[in-house]
């Protein structure tokens, strides 16, 4: 069942305990939205086990949303044994239905070869089209093949519909393009967004920022210590180190 803007924004604004309280009462979105936190660590440690369980049960509740996921999931093997024959074809039919999110994560699939020899010329317009529908996760995936290309210059527009779009993952590849490149004013701003939207890959980001430019280290350390409690090692190395 499709969601209204509406409830996608409360959905986005929602606390895990809110979701995973509605998700008990059989709300097959909230089940998704917390499913989708877990697998990607957002504002709670990442559990790939217990995200498939949640992408499951939203399917099970009809939420296409959750079947695509819960079908993505089951493909690359994360929470449970991979069995791409079997979630391909389901993902083949979501997407015929006009599933941008399940065209997505074809493409992704398609470009890393599972189930099958890599598919260069398919997962780049699946990808493409779903990004174009505003399946956000879809526009950083193609980001990321984009720039192994050498095309930085599309690849950060992508990056940046992404993360305009809600993915934080875009918001992260926007902050470590810039912080490679030594635009720390950008890389600071993506890093922000990031981080309040829950990613420890952010907070580590910006924590590292603070400390490397002396602007303020107290809070860049707490920052990194905020990136290391959400499952970042990277961010757990340099606490150590500080210490």
């Amino acid at each position: 069942m499709p969601l209204t803007a509406l409830a996608l924004v409360l959905l986005a604004a929602a606390t895990p305990q809110t979701l995973e309280q509605d998700c008990a009462k059989g709300n097959a979105a909230a089940c998704d939205e917390l499913g989708s936190r877990l697998r990607d660590g957002l504002g709670v440690r990442r559990d790939e086990g217990r995200a498939a369980a949640l992408f499951r049960k939203s399917c099970e509740g009809k939420n296409a949303g959750g079947c695509a996921d819960d079908a993505r999931a089951l493909a690359l093997g994360e929470g449970q044994d991979a069995d791409p024959r079997a979630a391909l074809p389901r993902l083949e039919q979501l997407c015929k239905a006009d599933s941008a999110r399940a065209c997505g994560y074809l493409g992704e699939i398609f470009a890393r070869g599972i189930g099958g020899p890599q598919d260069a010329s398919r997962s780049d317009a699946l990808l493409e089209g779903a990004c174009e529908k505003g399946a956000p996760r879809a526009c950083v995936s193609l980001a990321s093949i984009l720039l192994h290309e050498g095309k930085s210059s599309r690849a950060e527009e992508l990056a940046q519909r992404g993360c305009d779009l809600g993915e934080v993952s875009g918001c992260t590849y926007l902050g470590d393009v810039f912080a490679r490149s030594h635009d720390v004013v950008r890389a600071g701003v993506y890093f922000s967004k990031a981080c309040e939207a829950g990613s420890a890959h952010g907070c580590t980001g910006q924590g590292s920022l603070l400390i490397d430019s002396g602007v303020d280290a107290k809070r860049g350390r707490a920052l990194l210590q905020k990136g290391c409690d959400g499952g970042d090692q990277q961010a757990c190395d340099a606490v150590a180190k500080l210490k």
